[in-house]
């Protein structure tokens, strides 16, 4: 089952439990987690390649029979003031409500705030749990610093694994690391070393934390900043970074930036993960009388965010 959709799914590694590739994943959701900021600042907004994960999470919801897409919106754990963080839970909240409906698919796509469960007796346990399975790494200077987030992200993950029955997570990655079936002590303190905060740092530790879960996972690539190449997770944009947000009209935007490398990597990128999983969730975009291919893929991507934002296209 899985192997006829995997070339539909421009990912760039994954691992799936052999009974969810043979079986599917009936009374199971597909799952992935957003924020409200980034380590240093607050997010101006959702990224234009946050589509690709949620099309993603829809094409292995709809090709492995699963249970629904689980969005959770990380509430809890940011340097920002209440009144930000409000602001934005309501901001992400209206964007998916309206883009669900809009692309006609809030039947199989729920939204849930991390922050909701987390008075619960249960994710109380949960947490001292992971703080306890933890505690050997606590003198690691790198733990000192984001040991407290990261076990948040680990008690998330398994409050949800137990709780809302997720068991295939869609996540980001940069290039392509392995997917780690089994970690040691050993490799969790060389990824604390490396002080990655990101999906791969997060889903690795959680192998190490609770070896026996059947945890799927599956990487879609990271945001890229379309000046200069850097890499950044592709639901949250920053003021520091050149990087389209969803609610930005692509179409502009794109031709503000100078051809370069890197924006013709972007664009071919853009290519790949959003149109190509579009057309083959809804059907081709027939974009006629354009010049060249680069502007039928530009008139595609904008038909794709007016699509997505409910923007009238006549």
């Amino acid at each position: 089952m899985w192997q006829a959709i995997s070339a539909k799914i421009s990912n760039c590694s994954n691992y799936l439990s052999p009974a969810i590739m043979q079986d599917g994943a009936k009374e199971k959701k597909v799952y992935f987690g957003t924020g409200l900021a980034s380590s240093k600042e607050v997010s101006c907004g959702f990224g234009f390649e946050f589509l690709n994960m949620i099309l993603t999470a829809i094409i292995l919801n709809d090709g492995l029979c699963a249970d629904g897409v689980l969005h959770e919106i990380g509430t809890v754990g940011y340097d920002i003031s209440e009144e930000q963080r409000r602001k934005l839970m309501k901001e992400q909240h209206n964007l998916i409500t309206n883009m669900t409906k809009n692309l006609g698919i809030e039947n199989r796509y729920n939204i849930k705030f991390s922050h909701s469960y987390q008075r619960s007796d249960f994710f109380k346990h949960v947490l001292q749990d992971v703080k306890t399975k933890l505690h050997p790494f606590n003198d690691l200077p790198n733990f000192q610093r984001y040991g407290k987030y990261l076990i948040l992200q680990i008690a998330q993950m398994k409050y949800l694994y137990d709780v809302e029955n997720a068991r295939i997570k869609v996540g980001w990655i940069i290039g392509n690391m392995p997917v780690l079936e089994k970690i040691d002590s050993d490799q969790v303190a060389a990824l604390m070393n490396q002080g990655h905060l990101n999906e791969y740092y997060f889903d690795s530790v959680y192998r190490y934390v609770f070896p026996n879960d059947v945890f799927s996972f599956v990487y879609t690539s990271a945001g890229t900043d379309i000046i200069n190449g850097k890499k950044y997770s592709p639901y949250t944009v920053t003021k520091s970074q050149h990087r389209p947000l969803l609610t930005e009209p692509i179409k502009p935007y794109l031709s503000k930036v100078p051809n370069s490398k890197h924006k013709s990597e972007t664009l071919k990128r853009y290519e790949k993960t959003i149109v190509n999983n579009w057309e083959y969730l809804f059907g081709e975009i027939k974009i006629l009388n354009c010049i060249s291919d680069n502007e039928r893929l530009i008139h595609k991507l904008q038909h794709i965010q007016d699509k997505v934002l409910g923007i009238n296209q006549s």
